[in-house]
């Protein structure tokens, strides 16, 4: 794996639970952005979501731009805590989901919400990069953040 993403679903309709079109267009520029930095040339890519509508709506957008023809849902990126006994039990469960394909992939981009994305990227900095990063924003929706993996570097998408 040489890219993180972990982003949070776009705008959307509580009513419905599906995206706005304001949503959706959050969603494509972060994945315009995501290719201009990565680029065209890359060894695969793994794309897991919740399995919320908005979720789910926003991870086939990331989908289609990558053309990718699947990718997987997860229950638990939705649900968290509540069959967990702890916080770091919890953030260890994804790094357990993601596992099997950040060898194969050299792009890993995970799509769910606020607990996940408020928690789970500077569990990403102490783990992957050994330090505590204090200066991580705490993504809105239709924003996430990109970890270069290798160099150690992270940054908001879509960029302020």
């Amino acid at each position: 794996m040489k890219y993180l993403l972990v982003m949070r679903h776009g705008n959307y309709n509580r009513s419905s639970g599906n995206l706005t079109d304001f949503g959706k267009e959050q969603i494509k520029r972060i994945a315009e952005e995501m290719k201009t930095i990565i680029g065209e040339i890359y060894n695969g890519h793994y794309l897991l979501s919740s399995s919320a509508p908005r979720s789910k709506q926003s991870a086939k957008i990331i989908a289609n731009f990558f053309g990718l023809e699947e990718f997987d849902r997860e229950k638990e990126i939705y649900e968290p805590v509540r069959i967990y006994s702890s916080k770091l039990d919890y953030l260890k469960s994804i790094d357990n989901m993601i596992a099997p394909h950040i060898e194969e992939n050299d792009i890993v981009t995970i799509v769910s919400h606020y607990y996940v994305v408020n928690n789970y990227p500077r569990h990403i900095v102490k783990t992957l990069f050994q330090k505590y990063d204090s200066d991580i924003i705490n993504p809105e929706m239709g924003e996430g953040i990109l970890f270069a993996v290798e160099a150690k570097t992270h940054q908001m998408l879509p960029r302020r």
